[in-house]
């Protein structure tokens, strides 16, 4: 029979090795923990850090466009001009213009394996009646004005 004395030491060894891992456990959770709060910390100092960084590039900006009366006159003009071509270009149908625009057809085919080709590129020119232009730069155009207009609001 087992003396209980060498029971009661093996349970110790077993008990202390056990706790041993557990510690290790919590010892490296720890570590982990504050290593996410040092990542969490370094994003939010980052996140802090451009924000003034936009805010003093915002503020240098607004300052450096303040009060000149020559950057005032020519934004105003842009935006003028911008708002004239719109209300040309979209009353433009008013006029009784006809717009006359070329399109690129292809006629004919290719037959027994490409060896007779009979393709022909034509231009046709189709004809709109009352019709209204649209630039994509003018819209373009037209946002960008009203976009720094309302960020200066």
């Amino acid at each position: 029979m087992i003396p209980i004395e060498l029971i009661t030491m093996a349970g110790g060894a077993a008990m202390g090795g056990l706790f041993k891992f557990m510690d290790q456990a919590q010892k490296n959770k720890q570590k982990q923990m504050e290593m996410m709060m040092a990542d969490r910390q370094q994003k939010a100092d980052l996140k802090n850090a451009d924000r003034e960084s936009a805010s003093r590039s915002a503020n240098a900006a607004a300052n450096r466009v303040g009060n000149d009366k020559f950057a005032k006159l020519t934004r105003r003009i842009f935006v003028l001009s911008m708002l004239f071509l719109g209300a040309w270009a979209m009353m433009a149908g008013l006029t009784g213009l006809d717009v006359v625009v070329p399109v690129t057809k292809e006629i004919g085919g290719s037959y027994l394996f490409g060896i007779i080709d009979t393709k022909k590129t034509i231009v046709e020119y189709l004809r709109f009646d009352n019709a209204v232009v649209h630039f994509e730069w003018l819209k373009t155009s037209i946002l960008a004005a009203g976009a720094f207009y309302l960020g200066k609001s």
